[in-house]
């Protein structure tokens, strides 16, 4: 009849099977595709299980929906509407899943391109800590005070992030100003040097990571000199506040004016490498 979406009067028990069976056969290719798409998924390093099940899950939804495609094809439905409901169905998830698919597609580059890894010390502009997971939705990070932040994969890629942990050592600077105590401006540094090197922690090998000291300002009878010391990501506070405490104790011959330091301005503490 006119104005139908399907003309019942014009469809025959073949008609009906072959709807049936399109429906019985989208369902078991979806399954199919489903286990095969998890299978290939496990083997991919770096994608997890939790990304895995999506896609596998998408992919069956889709296979699916194309089975009913062709059901309804067998049925004599119109093409125009079944197009109009398809481009309909597909804007209306598009402005609905939009920000789920940015973060799904992001956290596949996180999990294939692997900027970060659980375990990583990283910095965003609004969070500092460890990375605890990867997940689809999601990285989780558990700040250095003890919470637990989950920072949105589109919105981790998009932003400036430093991961402290990719080269496998921090390194940390410090501020000395000293009397010469009567020496000479390198034996005053070597001295620093030296004492760096003796803090449990503080990296001696390779050679350009070992304690470097140099002067800032030579006065009459002082000097201001920095010294940078390497160590293991995230242990920056602990490792330049021991250093902190062992060239205080080294120094404190040398009278009330010694002064050791670790608190710089930012654009002091980013210096040159060595």
């Amino acid at each position: 009849m006119s104005g139908e979406f399907l003309d019942w009067s014009t469809l025959s028990a073949w008609d009906v099977t072959f709807a049936l069976l399109s429906v019985v056969a989208g369902w078991i290719a979806s399954r199919l595709v489903r286990r095969g798409i998890l299978a290939l998924m496990a083997r991919l390093e770096g994608i997890s299980a939790e990304t895995g099940r999506r896609v596998a899950s998408i992919s069956g939804i889709i296979v699916l929906l194309l089975g009913v495609g062709v059901a309804l094809s067998f049925l004599g439905a119109p093409l125009q509407p079944v197009l109009a409901i398809v481009i309909i169905v597909a804007i209306v998830a598009l402005l609905v899943l939009r920000g789920i698919a940015d973060n799904f597609s992001s956290g596949i580059v996180l999990q294939t391109r692997k900027p970060v890894q659980p375990g990583d010390q990283v910095a965003t502009p609004d969070y500092d800590g460890t990375v605890e997971e990867l997940t689809s939705r999601s990285v989780v990070v558990r700040s250095f005070d003890g919470r637990a932040v989950h920072i949105p994969n589109s919105a981790f890629l998009n932003n400036p992030f430093v991961n402290g942990s990719a080269f496998g050592a921090n390194r940390t600077e410090l501020e000395v100003r000293t009397p010469l105590g009567g020496l000479g401006v390198e034996a005053v540094l070597a001295e620093l040097e030296r004492v760096a090197a003796s803090v449990d922690g503080v990296r001696t090998e390779p050679a350009d990571q070992a304690p470097w000291a140099r002067a800032i300002t030579i006065g009459a009878d002082r000097m201001t000199a920095r010294v940078q010391v390497w160590h293991e990501p995230g242990r920056s506070q602990a490792t330049g506040g021991a250093v902190v405490v062992a060239l205080a104790a080294a120094l404190a011959d040398r009278g009330p004016d010694v002064l050791v330091t670790s608190e710089l301005p930012s654009t002091m503490a980013r210096t040159e490498e060595r």
